[in-house]
């Protein structure tokens, strides 16, 4: 007897601590080293705790499975044996551009036609270790201990591998450096404002599900003139965001990092926030990533310009309970069949919550805005004019109510009419400020869907008063932002450009949305990072001359123009 469980001990634990050391020690440093410039926290604060849980687990299941009949003990260690190779397989050759850092607000899509044939790998290859164990149980003894031992060595010495490589950041946090404060988030001048909402990939095709579920949610807004054909220019919260604070266009010829410093650097960028200084303005800008405005390069690259961009350590909280958990589950995500991958999806708003900073956060969950909103409600400065820019999740990911508050898998319309909430919130404040009337405000997108690339923009201009709100259809787009923001602080604008006032309704214009893709047709490039492939390799552009229908008809048609990336920033 003694003989017979020793011997199940010797064949169980290394097919056991292959799943373990899988799903809890090499997949989520993968993970981790994979996105290392994604993450708040460094590999310490879970690899040695995961590692210590994974031998733990292994050796219990080993204990366990040592003592059961026979027959089970070959069902049950061929099961896992399944999973491991299963896992293995999918990992290496089966995951197509897979999103691991939770991106997409609709989670995990596939195929009918692919979920099916994925599934069908693993039931073949569950099936085969079935049969093989109980028609030639001694050979299936030693494949499943030798082959659960060889993916062990080639995995262990993978992660040997990443470990030796990595930055030094995937190790050390920075002692300081400079970051975006939160500590203003919540103060208006008490004279002129200029303010911005940016509601994350809010396409204009949200509105009409918006208003059929929630009809009259947009009343709020009557003061406001709806721009109803806008569009965002570039997909993505990057490029986007730094394009609409600096107005300047992508540079594709060159790298992230050097085009993050270049328009940062650029004499029309300098010019803009000098000429906001010397008419009294200071810039505010919240969004709590500064890698999407400046890339890899230092937040210095701010300093001077946006007035919240300060240099001091930032002392933070590790929820620990939530990092293994998300880890593991993206652990899981990754290496499972497409059909139960939905079920491990984690999105971003995940991982932002891992990490908190204890002081001036800058609050970019809807909710979490909303709740700082309600707490402490506006101050207004009287000793300065205010340019705010406040970049919230919006419906980027369905995690908001229709009161504003948090809701795990809510829906695309709660999350919008959540978004509505807020900024009527946001408004009354400003109202019993009373600085509404003279104040300059927009209520836009720095983006939309990948296809739907229109956005919201409602503008209310000082003492603009309407019943309800009047819409302008004049093709407009980014491209104008900036020199609309100059006009509203009262300086020439047409030194950065033409404003959305300088186009009319009905007006023909041509422009061009470029989408971030991957072409098979094109080489892949590498991650601006510069650590891992990139998940896109060139702009798509889609050139059009009408509305967001024809802009649909033109996606439809495939694009008009590609250009082949240096980088990718995914």
């Amino acid at each position: 007897m003694k003989k017979v469980t020793s011997k199940k001990i010797g064949t169980s634990f290394p097919v056991s601590f292959l799943l373990t050391f899988m799903l809890l020690i090499f997949g989520p440093s993968e993970i981790f080293f994979a996105n290392v410039t994604e993450f708040d926290f460094v590999y310490g604060e879970f690899a040695g705790y995961m590692a210590v849980f994974a031998l733990v687990l292994a050796a219990a299941f080993t204990l366990l499975t040592a003592f059961v009949p026979e027959g089970v003990y070959r069902v049950v260690l061929s099961v896992v044996f399944a999973v491991s190779v299963g896992g293995y397989i999918q990992v290496m050759f089966l995951n197509k551009e897979l999103d691991l850092l939770g991106l997409n607000p609709e989670g995990y899509k596939t195929g009918l036609e692919q979920s099916v044939g994925n599934l069908v790998i693993w039931i073949a290859i569950l099936i085969c270790v079935l049969v093989l164990a109980f028609w030639k149980s001694d050979i299936w003894k030693k494949a499943v201990m030798y082959l659960s031992a060889f993916l062990l060595l080639i995995q262990a010495v993978a992660l040997v591998s990443l470990i030796a490589s990595a930055k030094d950041e995937a190790y050390h946090y920075p002692e300081s450096g400079y970051h975006l404060s939160g500590e203003d988030q919540y103060v208006v001048s008490a004279n002129k404002n200029v303010i911005v909402i940016i509601l994350d990939w809010f396409s204009n095709l949200y509105v009409e599900p918006l208003l059929t579920a929630y009809p009259g949610a947009t009343d709020f807004l009557h003061d406001f003139t709806y721009y109803s054909n806008v569009d965002c220019v570039y997909f993505g919260t990057f490029p986007s965001l730094p394009h609409m604070l600096t107005g300047n266009a992508v540079d594709m010829s060159c790298t992230i990092n050097e085009w993050c410093e270049k328009i940062w650097n650029d004499e029309k960028t300098d010019k803009f926030y000098e000429m906001l200084s010397k008419q009294n303005f200071v810039a505010n800008v919240y969004t709590p990533d500064t890698n999407i405005l400046c890339g890899l390069n230092s937040a210095e690259l701010l300093d001077g310009k946006l007035t919240n961009a300060v240099s001091s350590s930032q002392e933070i909280d590790i929820f620990y309970k939530l990092l293994f958990k998300t880890m593991a589950k993206m652990s899981c995500y990754r290496m499972f069949p497409d059909i139960v991958k939905p079920y491990f999806y984690a999105n971003i708003d995940e991982y932002s919550k891992i990490v908190e900073v204890k002081e001036n956060k800058i609050n970019h969950e809807n909710y979490d805005f909303y709740q700082g909103l309600l707490e402490k409600g506006l101050t207004a400065d009287k000793n300065s004019n205010y340019y705010i820019v406040q970049h919230l999740m919006g419906p980027h990911l369905y995690t908001t109510d229709e009161t504003g508050a948090y809701k795990e898998n809510s829906t695309l319309e709660e999350t919008t009419k959540g978004c509505m909430v807020i900024v009527e919130e946001y408004l009354n404040r400003l109202k019993e400020l009373g600085v509404y009337d003279d104040a300059t405000i927009i209520v836009t997108a720095d983006h939309g869907g990948a296809y739907d690339s229109q956005v919201i923009f409602y503008m209310k201009e000082p003492q603009e008063k309407h019943d309800t709100s009047p819409v302008n259809s004049a093709p407009v787009s980014f491209d104008e932002f900036l020199p609309t923001i100059a006009e509203a602080v009262g300086a020439d604008y047409t030194e950065y450009g033409k404003s959305v006032h300088d186009y009319k309704e009905g007006e023909v214009r041509t422009r061009t949305v470029w989408l971030r893709d991957y072409d098979p047709e094109y080489p892949d490039v590498p991650c601006y990072t510069g650590d891992k492939v990139g998940s896109s390799n060139v702009y798509f552009g889609y050139t059009y001359t009408g509305d967001i229908e024809d802009l649909l008809d033109t996606t439809e048609d495939g694009p008009d123009s590609i250009v082949e990336m240096v980088d990718s920033y995914f």
